[in-house]
């Protein structure tokens, strides 16, 4: 991709197709159905959020499309949807296709309406029409489709139903006509700002209505275009508008359209009695989000996820390869070629010695990580194509108000069971600076990636349940009281939760199937080079005795206030390259009998709430700036210790 100015632009292109949707409605699906395999994604010129682009298929290369981040509204709160706004004003697409859940017309239609304002032509999607008929929801597209004078087409994207028909109606999109009479008072303020800018831009309404909200991105772009007195004047004129309001001119916005849209859209939807009702499936959702058995069923599936990942991946396949494969064959044969190769000990040591490339580095990333982080993309990947994690948002939304968050700011948290790096980025879609600093926090501090989670469950796995219960428990407790103190020490407004919940599906084994590879090509690519280059930096210090020399720095906190050996340190000074390397350097003691099942638990909850990786350091710079990464490392270190040494005091009173 080749980024001129300020758009995403490609060689000559003809055409611009944007497609616009609230989350979590198949946009994606859709975008891959247009442009097949070849697509980029890269961060829009200017912000720090990834988007996709690819050439519509049988375009020749001439017709771009645009995968927009998922939006609430075109209000603008998170940096995704400011995003959104940003490819809409500065793409100027020929065409934007609005794609829509068809269980849930109205919540389209606002967007609908808010892109009917700036004139795009547009074609109506409503998606998951299965999963709409299923609930007994009739809409007719036909009737709706003359009363909005644009193309509807239903779809079914996951299995490409209604993908053919939108195609063939790609040159039919025009301007939808949504005509709403708002209230006096609003059309009175949308004409008096209106006036201000006459002349200067082409169909204004839509950036009036934005900038009435205080949408950053049309603020900008009119205080560019506009006089320092007309956009004084146009900011006086909202003010004096929000004092003659008892509510966020936002809401008021709100209501007044959703007034319009709930009575319009009665003439299209028609709601039948459902035949056949799943009773199993809905007492399974009422499960999910009860109150206290919600908490039941959450026990059940980390009990299940013990099974799975830690039993089975941590336990027999981590046996199977690091003890079989790589112990009994891989590594004895290559300790056997290179000592037959005539060539220096350095070198030969290098690869196959103690902290050789062979035998430690691919040892660690194949045998010992792999086969867990493997089992838990798979359960990740069922959990989250069923509809159960929006469910856990739900659950916990009145848990997480006393921290500081909203149940928004589970997703990122669960995803940080992945990787805390790549669920630091996702952060940009919660609504208020306080709720991703503060989840950014607690993502460096206590949330182990699925890497680092495997070399936990394969320690623990050697000593009992208990210990891993006794583990989770001490480091859900600190990521409480550390987001409990953050979200009072820390000012700024409190986040809002709107969320919705999809139905329940059986999890389709293709998606879990694609969402695994995918997950697996991203830990061979950045996670094992990462273990390469680790070992190649513990190989060098050893040999110019950096590590003696570290280990006699870091062994008065290991071994005085840890009660940990001293070669633990070397597992701490890994851990400054990533808390799972750190953590497997603790196997490899645990393996050579150096550490009991106390020591075992002081370690692993230590490294689990030790400093971020390099990785994650970089995109908190990144995402929150250099200050606040510093500040946030500054404050996990020491604390990481401090309840490390607690631990240790209380098994020494009550061992395990």
């Amino acid at each position: 991709m080749h980024n001129h100015g300020s758009g995403l632009k490609t060689g000559k292109i003809a055409k611009k197709i944007v497609l616009v949707g609230n989350p979590n409605v198949g946009k994606s699906v859709i975008f891959n159905h247009l442009t097949g395999k070849y697509v980029t994604v890269a961060n829009y010129p200017g912000t720090t959020v990834e988007v996709s682009s690819g050439f519509l298929k049988g375009s020749g290369d001439k017709t771009l499309v645009i995968d927009s981040p998922g939006v609430q509204s075109l209000f603008a709160r998170t940096d995704d949807e400011k995003v959104t706004v940003k490819i809409l004003l500065e793409e100027n697409p020929d065409i934007v296709i609005l794609v829509a859940d068809a269980k849930n017309l109205k919540r389209a239609l606002m967007l609908l309406y808010e892109l009917s304002l700036f004139k795009f032509k547009t074609i109506l999607v409503l998606n998951m029409w299965d999963e709409a008929r299923a609930r007994g929801i009739e809409i007719d597209e036909k009737k709706l489709s003359e009363a909005l004078k644009i193309p509807v087409i239903k779809t079914v994207a996951i299995h490409g139903r209604g993908i053919k028909e939108l195609f063939l109606n790609l040159n039919k999109a025009s301007i939808p006509e949504i005509n709403f009479l708002l209230d006096r008072k609003i059309v009175e303020v949308l004409e008096r700002i209106k006036k201000n800018i006459d002349g200067k831009i082409e169909n204004p309404l839509g950036l009036v209505y934005l900038f009435l909200v205080g949408n950053e991105v049309t603020e900008i772009i009119l205080k560019r275009k506009l006089s320092f007195e007309k956009f004084s004047n146009i900011l006086k004129i909202r003010e004096e508008f929000e004092k003659t309001l008892f509510e966020p001119i936002e809401f008021v916005l709100l209501s007044e359209v959703n007034r319009h849209i709930d009575s319009f859209v009665k003439e299209f939807i028609r709601k039948r009695e459902i035949i056949y009702s799943n009773r199993f499936v809905d007492f399974l959702h009422n499960f999910m989000i009860h109150p206290f058995f919600g908490f039941l069923f959450i026990g059940f599936i980390l009990y299940l996820l013990h099974l799975f990942v830690g039993v089975l991946g941590a336990g027999i396949l981590v046996d199977l390869l690091e003890g079989k494969l790589f112990g009994e064959f891989i590594n004895p044969l290559l300790i056997k070629l290179f000592n037959l190769i005539s060539i220096p000990s350095l070198i030969r040591d290098f690869f196959v010695g103690e902290f050789g490339v062979f035998t430690m580095a691919l040892t660690y990333g194949f045998a010992i990580i792999f086969p867990v982080v493997l089992t838990f993309f798979i359960a990740f990947g069922i959990l989250e194509d069923s509809g159960y994690f929006p469910r856990l948002a739900f659950l916990l939304n009145n848990f997480l108000k006393k921290i500081g968050l909203s149940g928004r700011a589970i997703l990122p948290l669960i995803l940080g069971l992945g990787c805390d790096t790549m669920a630091t980025v996702t952060t940009r879609t919660l609504e208020t600076k306080k709720e991703k600093i503060i989840v950014t926090l607690l993502l460096a501090l206590g949330v182990p990636c699925s890497a680092q989670m495997g070399v936990i469950m394969a320690l623990m796995a050697g000593v009992s349940f208990s210990a891993f219960v006794i583990w989770g428990f001490t480091v859900l407790f600190n990521l409480i009281l550390v987001g409990f103190l953050a979200s009072r020490l820390l000012k700024g407004e409190e986040p809002f939760f709107i969320m919705e919940i999809p139905p329940l599906r059986i999890p389709s084994f293709r998606n879990i199937f694609y969402k695994t590879m995918a997950r697996v090509e991203w830990y061979l690519k950045e996670v094992i080079p990462i273990f390469i280059i680790g070992t190649a930096i513990l190989f060098i210090f050893d040999v110019a005795n950096i590590l003696d020399f570290l280990e006699k720095i870091f062994k008065p906190v290991v071994t005085n206030i840890l009660g940990l050996p001293q070669e633990s340190a070397i597992g701490f000074i890994m851990g400054f390259l990533r808390r799972d390397y750190g953590a497997a350097g603790f196997f490899i003691l645990k393996e050579k009998g150096l550490l009991n099942a106390s020591q075992i638990i002081v370690s692993t909850v230590t490294i689990t709430l030790f400093m971020p990786c390099i990785a994650n350091f970089l995109v908190i710079i990144k995402e929150r700036g250099l200050k606040t990464a510093i500040y946030i490392s500054l404050f996990i270190i020491p604390y990481a210790v401090l309840i490390g040494y607690i631990v240790r005091i209380i098994l020494e009173k009550w061992p395990v």
